[in-house]
């Protein structure tokens, strides 16, 4: 990996890396500015309209701002309950297994998802994040979503790239866990090149070769939040602490660290029953511990000069 150099800033990211520029990032209602720290919470996926109506309750009346949830969905693996089917976690999969459905279908039932997560943001004020994996899919979600999410795994897909440049919503980037900075402000680039500039970046943590647990999915890098900072200060600077630390009891810690390490706000998975959640049951915080986040972040804030 190279480091970012005065010849990339001048020649290879000389957008993205503008200082003086007068960025303007809105999501629905929702508009970041230096001095606020957004919170974004929501399940890993969206299960059902009462699940995502009542997350977004509780995650308002916590003070978070924003609704996440997930519903297109690049599993690790492709066993399981198929994610979306009306009957899906009715504790009876598949004979096969298989999560994996056809385009029409699945697309239809992600629809039909995506609405019950506009109408649970709608009735208690809180715009919509949720990731995208198919280019062909930006004019559906486009009615549903005020916020597009590029997931690590798509950082370097063109044909998202391309579609997303030529929407009207703002795109959260997720850094890859085993690419560069440089390559992150490569992908911001691309956009910025292609005439969109309401553009966030999200850190999710890095692979290492040896860190306190053979088995830890990755680990924040702190640094790269200061170091985005500094070569791209009008890009805001999310860390999602669910996905990077896979484990519940890790979120809160990291989280703080990252909110003092000035981050602009935070990517955080939600749920009711935390251990009964359909993907990802490991680092899902519930309504309490939700709450005690975001009055530890806005403490943490006040210090900074900046609220939630």
């Amino acid at each position: 990996m190279k480091d970012i150099s005065a010849n990339d800033i001048k020649n290879n990211i000389p957008l993205v890396t503008r200082k003086d520029y007068k960025r303007v990032i809105k999501a629905g209602e929702y508009t970041f500015k230096p001095d606020k720290i957004a919170v974004i919470a929501g399940p890993c996926t969206v299960e059902s309209k009462q699940q995502i109506t009542d997350i977004a309750r509780h995650i308002k009346d916590c003070g978070a701002t924003m609704l996440r949830g997930g519903i297109f969905k690049p599993l690790t693996f492709p066993y399981g309950e198929p994610l979306g089917r009306p009957d899906a976690g009715s504790g009876q999969p598949e004979p096969d297994r298989l999560r994996i459905l056809p385009k029409k279908e699945l697309f239809k039932n992600a629809e039909r998802r995506l609405a019950y997560m506009k109408e649970a943001g709608e009735k208690y004020g809180l715009p919509v994040v949720s990731e995208i994996l198919y280019a062909d899919s930006v004019g559906m979600m486009s009615k549903y979503v005020d916020m597009f999410q590029v997931g690590y795994r798509h950082m370097f897909n063109m044909d998202l790239i391309e579609a997303l440049a030529a929407c009207d919503k703002p795109v959260l980037i997720k850094r890859h866990y085993g690419e560069s900075l440089r390559s992150l402000l490569g992908v911001g680039e691309h956009f910025e090149a292609r005439g969109k500039h309401d553009i966030a970046f999200c850190e999710r943590g890095v692979v290492v070769p040896h860190t306190h647990n053979v088995e830890s999915r990755a680990v924040i890098d702190i640094q790269a939040i200061p170091a985005l900072k500094e070569y791209a200060p009008t890009v805001p600077v999310l860390v999602d602490p669910s996905h990077a630390t896979f484990k519940r009891s890790y979120v809160m810690p990291v989280a703080r660290a990252a909110i003092a390490a000035g981050a602009d706000g935070l990517l955080v998975e939600v749920h009711p029953d935390p251990e009964k959640a359909w993907v990802d049951p490991l680092q899902a915080l519930n309504y309490k511990d939700c709450e005690k986040l975001i009055k530890e972040v806005a403490a943490i804030a006040k210090i900074l000069g900046r609220s939630v």
